[in-house]
């Protein structure tokens, strides 16, 4: 892709391949109308006639997809709107999982469930069932006896008899059963460093599992489950973009990696940013393009106060006369059409959804269910991103590739599938996985690297924090 006039916008329902799921889109923005984006309407439009990816015929799909968007709907009104950590504030709540396929919902509650809920619970729209589930543990113990593992927002390490340097501990998430602490280590060989794979025997590996859970249990005082999990990879490209930009682009950092941009953003005095992730740059001020041949086609710069390093984001600010845009790309990392979907809104996550990732070295996946909510996890940087979500894919399938760190997760919304709800970026990657023939933008330089699992941070916190609204539209 070259440039603005291989932009063109959905036409018809989205082939089932690039389908994500239907959240409720629980936040509108005043501010950010349709065609709110000057020179937005004209990229858009370039290409419209182009037509979009075949409509899929499987209703079968498309019923699970509108399944999501009631349970998510009935689910937003449990959790009173809030994000994923924030639901800790909900006295006795532990967590909620949505199962489409089944219309059915989990409820994990410690003690008596309110008159609010129990009111939800008994007006359930035809067709959906839920449970109530007693939990062990609130989503608000949990927090506190996670903290006793948190020191100066670090997560701290448990010394061991058995290796010569200490188990680091790498995430923690409160159980999704409100059964206790799922907790992740490897050993510490630094900030950045990692083992590829497991340097020690079997026998010796689940002796040092059962020396970190006995550490991590009373230090935190509740049940741990813990599992030897290394450190999360920084993924740190989609083709060259062209103002006003959009998310899912790639982009080369003053240091040389290669990253992806994420979302339009405004500012609240009224700058149009692009999100990227904080770990491409650490804090360097200056992005470019990214492209084989160097980098070209300047993004823009950011500064101290369009970062926050614990939720891994940076936004860039154009230069003078130029402006974000409201889409993401979709489809394949080489799709030359610059197809591309509106984001008109955003969501909350729970754990069963299924969420889409769209990276400029990996395009996208589709798929990728939401397996924990409200994780603590350290990237390669070595720091904590203490709000962050965990997808995988199915068995053997890819969630991302290396190169599509800052790239949007999102999925699809419920007008005609022709427009997304943002979710979050991505942050980090878990679990290598067979590419399988995948190819990258960035082939010239390195390899695909690609895995199973991928971390993100949750929309919701970084709007909220940044005091950012979404760039939105809806064609």
């Amino acid at each position: 892709m070259s440039g603005r006039t291989t932009k063109r916008r959905v036409q018809g329902v989205l082939a089932v391949s690039l389908l994500a799921a239907i959240p409720l889109v629980t936040t509108s923005f005043a501010d950010a109308s349709p065609s709110a984006i000057p020179g937005e309407a004209a990229k858009v439009a370039a290409n419209q006639s182009a037509g979009g990816p075949p409509p899929d015929a499987s209703l079968q799909n498309i019923q699970l997809l509108n399944n999501q968007r009631v349970l998510d709907k009935i689910s937003d009104q449990i959790t009173e709107g809030k994000g994923e950590a924030d639901r800790a504030q909900i006295p006795g709540f532990t967590d909620v999982e949505v199962v489409p396929a089944q219309m059915h919902i989990r409820l994990h509650w410690k003690g008596e469930v309110p008159a609010y809920v129990k009111n939800i619970l008994s007006s359930l729209p035809s067709g959906v069932t839920a449970e109530v589930l007693p939990a062990k543990y609130s989503k608000a113990e949990l927090h506190a006896a996670r903290e006793r593992l948190i020191s100066n927002r670090k997560l701290k390490n448990v010394a061991s008899k058995l290796t010569s340097v200490p188990s680091r501990i790498t995430s923690i998430a409160p159980a999704v059963d409100g059964s206790g602490l799922d907790i992740g280590y490897d050993e510490d060989r630094g900030v950045g460093q990692r083992d590829d794979h497991d340097p020690l025997t079997p026998i010796a590996r689940q002796d040092k599992t059962r020396e970190v859970k006995a550490a991590t249990d009373s230090e935190t005082g509740v049940e741990t489950r813990v599992q030897y999990k290394p450190l999360a990879i920084d993924a740190s490209t989609r083709q060259v973009d062209s103002a006003p930009w959009w998310g899912g682009a790639g982009l080369q950092t003053p240091g040389g990696t290669i990253c992806s941009t994420g979302f339009g953003v405004t500012t609240a005095d009224g700058r149009k940013l692009i999100t990227t992730a904080y770990h491409c740059g650490n804090g360097s001020f200056h992005t470019w393009g990214y492209g084989p041949n160097g980098p070209h086609n300047y993004v823009g710069s950011t500064s101290a106060a369009d970062q926050a390093s614990s939720n891994d984001v940076s936004g860039l600010t154009p230069e003078a006369g130029v402006l974000t845009g409201s889409h993401v790309y979709d489809g394949a990392w080489d799709d030359t059409t610059g197809y591309s979907k509106a984001v008109s809104g955003w969501g909350h996550n729970y754990e069963g959804d299924k969420v889409c990732t769209s990276g400029a070295n990996g395009g996208v996946h589709c798929g990728i269910k939401i397996a924990h909510t409200d994780i603590n996890v350290v990237g390669s940087n070595g720091i904590l991103r203490p709000d962050v979500d965990l997808a995988y894919a199915a068995p053997g399938g890819i969630a991302a590739v290396n190169g599509d760190s800052g790239g949007p997760v999102f999925s699809g919304t419920a007008s005609g599938y022709t427009t997304d709800a943002a979710r979050g970026t991505i942050t980090a990657l878990d679990t290598t996985t067979n590419c399988n023939g995948q190819p990258v933008a960035d082939s010239w330089q390195r390899p695909a690297w690609c895995f199973n699992g991928v971390y993100y941070v949750p929309i919701s916190v970084i709007l909220a924090d940044k005091t950012w609204t979404l760039n939105t539209s809806t064609s």
